[in-house]
């Protein structure tokens, strides 16, 4: 049986695991800051206006990130913002991202179907004959137009639909119609209350529908 002979001295193994010991500590370091990184770019933010979303930061439009919807930020860039869009898209018509299946609160519209991925492994739901799947999207943003501060944006929305909805009329509580409904409310192109979802009324919209009646 062949017996092993350190080529080191003792002091000098002592050294050589101490050397080891600090690199291996450098390395949990440098991997528990990369994951605090990575944590920190995955908080949500929030669409502060209604925004253009890009394929390539500042071109190759791809479609609309509508106002106060949540994004995952991905990655910075020369002042813009790499987000990802996640909700539910009509597996037929894969041009929109909602909130949930059934649930007209739309986060974003595009141009390209193929702009949403859909994931029937992540989530799939049959709401009144339609097949909804979970659903993705990614683009670029002006990071300066994102915001963490949901409350302040939910603050201005009320303020708009209390001066929006009063002149003539009470204003109707939120909660007065479901979310679907106040899409009826507030179509695109104007409608029974000559008020449209656009505009100045997008953020108003959106927080009628955030606080509207459980369907």
């Amino acid at each position: 049986m062949s017996v092993g002979v350190s080529i080191f001295t003792r002091e000098e193994t002592t050294t050589v695991k101490n050397l080891t010991k600090i690199i291996v500590s450098a390395g949990l370091a440098a991997g528990l800051a990369a994951a605090a990184l990575t944590a920190s770019a995955a908080e949500t933010w929030y669409a502060a206006q209604t925004l253009e979303v890009n394929a390539n930061p500042g071109s190759d439009y791809l479609g609309t990130l509508d106002v106060a919807s949540p994004v995952t930020v991905l990655e910075k860039k020369n002042g813009m913002a790499k987000v990802r869009i996640d909700g539910w898209s009509l597996k037929e018509y894969p041009s929109q991202i909602f909130q949930e299946a059934g649930l007209r609160i739309e986060y974003a519209s595009f141009d390209e179907e193929k702009a949403v991925k859909l994931n029937a492994k992540g989530g799939e739901k049959t709401v009144q004959g339609n097949v909804w799947q979970k659903s993705t999207a990614e683009g670029w943003v002006p990071a300066k137009s994102l915001t963490k501060d949901i409350n302040g944006l939910w603050k201005q929305a009320a303020e708009r639909h209390g001066d929006a909805c009063s002149s003539c009329h009470g204003a109707p509580k939120a909660e007065h119609f479901t979310a679907n409904q106040w899409a009826s409310q507030l179509p695109v192109r104007g409608g029974r209350t000559g008020h449209t979802r656009r505009g100045n009324n997008a953020l108003m919209f959106k927080w009628l529908q955030e606080n509207a009646k459980p369907i």
